[in-house]
């Protein structure tokens, strides 16, 4: 039986108790009613009146029971309320937080059907309170925060928690529950690491979407004041620029210009966009950081002569959806008297918009103002090939794994196939991050229409560039 459940009968009775003890005094009152009150009408109304002030109290007690239940019905794990509500109690600054995730349960539910989506979670969770009993951590709080995240507490060493924990990880994939995979995720963060509980989960979560290098990064930090620096970034335009020159093969020289993004948090450091954006996104300043960089990079680049140039520059394909941001943009470009036809826009994204009508209705449409639309990491762990079917894209920036392993043949034809495919296409393609003179040579031979890395150009400033 989970700890949660234990709680919950302890709840129970005393609910109980409070229905059985009112009752016991009403029975006691009517028995010795008599001998203890004069027989008059009025005394007789008064102690009848107490069976429907007593029955209305037991009512309230029941429904207010199942109003306030500590538990999941599904998981039988405390509530997110309660789990809450236990973490904010915390007083241990040993005491940790952990964040386990069931990754693929979206996918659990599309195959097997919700009703088996529940099976999978309750039996989860049973077999992960026997797995901590059998390492002595019993009465372990576990709760349900969202559909397919649980909050732990434990107080015990980091380090000895992430081993076992990881152990149990495993043994599920491994195994799986009722001969289906299920697939997890971990994240843990001390209880006292922030004083709101709110910023406390949301960096638990960050720390699972987020690759090793702001893993490293993030725990050294308080997400409260990381925000104000943040925010303080739009103020006080804390927004830094690269430029990396690409060559063109053909023509050989170097006519494409990528943009670097830097977000300067003073206190913390400069940090790509890319290792910030989850943050970013969670804070709900994509749009409003997006508007801020292209207003900051128009002002860069006013002295610089670029008409025999292409800028690439990267933005949250949720961005481009937002007609707000568009009509920003826009009028940005007309402001500054500034040509979109040497810009452009790069998207990428880990899964596919549903409403793909709508997205292509939306690129077209920065199409029509003159902007060109690239997809980055073409070719990775996300939904390239299907923006490729369906949307007007100018340009394909390819996956850094295609040029790790460029010495292996079995990449260089896919990479020269996928190559030969988007100029079928119309379709212009990038191959980045070339560093050396060996790799060069491969990556010519496919055939892109542009290279990038440091074996054409370093990153360099905009008085570098002139």
């Amino acid at each position: 039986m989970l700890y949660s459940e234990i709680k919950e009968r302890e709840n129970r009775f005393i609910t109980a108790l409070k229905i059985a003890f009112p009752l016991l005094l009403l029975v006691g009152i009517f028995f010795h009613a008599f001998s203890l009150f004069s027989h008059t009408s009025t005394n007789f109304f008064l102690l009848i009146s107490l069976i429907p002030i007593y029955v209305y109290y037991t009512v309230y007690l029941i429904y207010h029971g199942f109003q306030t239940t500590l538990i999941d019905p599904i998981t039988k794990t405390f509530t997110r309320n309660e789990i809450l509500l236990k973490i904010k109690k915390i007083k241990n600054s040993k005491d940790i937080v952990t964040l386990l995730h069931v990754n693929n349960l979206n996918d659990i539910n599309e195959r097997y059907g919700i009703a088996n989506g529940d099976i999978i979670l309750r039996t989860l969770m049973t077999e992960l309170e026997v797995f901590l009993e059998e390492h002595h951590y019993k009465n372990t709080p576990i709760g349900r925060y969202s559909n397919d995240s649980f909050l732990l507490i434990f107080n015990t060493s980091l380090q000895e928690l992430k081993h076992f924990l990881i152990l149990f990880s495993k043994r599920i994939q491994k195994n799986g529950i009722h001969n289906i995979e299920v697939k997890l995720s971990l994240s843990f963060l001390e209880a006292q690491h922030d004083s709101d509980v709110n910023n406390i989960i949301e960096h638990l979560f960050i720390l699972i979407e987020k690759e090793q290098p702001d893993k490293e990064m993030l725990p050294h930090v308080q997400l409260n004041a990381f925000k104000k620096s943040l925010k303080g970034v739009l103020k006080n335009d804390g927004i830094l620029f690269k430029y990396q020159p690409s060559l063109h093969v053909k023509e050989q020289k170097k006519s494409f210009i990528e943009v670097l993004t830097r977000i300067d948090t003073k206190e913390y450091g400069v940090f790509p966009k890319q290792h910030l954006q989850h943050i970013i996104n969670r804070m709900g300043l994509e749009c409003a950081l997006d508007e801020h960089i292209m207003a900051s990079l128009l002002e860069h680049i006013k002295p610089f002569s670029y008409e025999s140039f292409s800028l690439s520059i990267e933005i949250s394909p949720v961005t481009l959806r937002n007609s707000k941001f568009q009509r920003y943009l826009l009028k940005l470009f007309k402001e500054k008297e500034l040509n979109p036809h040497q810009f452009i826009l790069e998207i990428t994204e880990q899964k596919s918009y549903e409403e793909m009508q709508r997205f292509k209705e939306i690129i077209e449409s920065y199409k029509e103002a003159g902007f060109k639309i690239a997809l980055g990491n073409f070719g990775g762990n996300n939904c390239g090939f299907e923006y490729l079917k369906y949307l007007p894209i100018d340009l394909i920036k390819f996956d850094i794994e295609f040029t790790k392993k460029i010495e292996d043949v079995k990449y260089q034809k896919l990479l020269k196939s996928y190559i030969d495919l988007a100029k079928t296409l119309q379709v212009q393609t990038m191959v980045k991050f070339v560093d050396k003179e060996s790799t060069l040579k491969l990556i010519k031979a496919c055939e892109p229409d542009f290279i990038q890395g440091f074996c054409i150009s370093k990153p360099k400033t905009i008085g570098e560039l002139k």
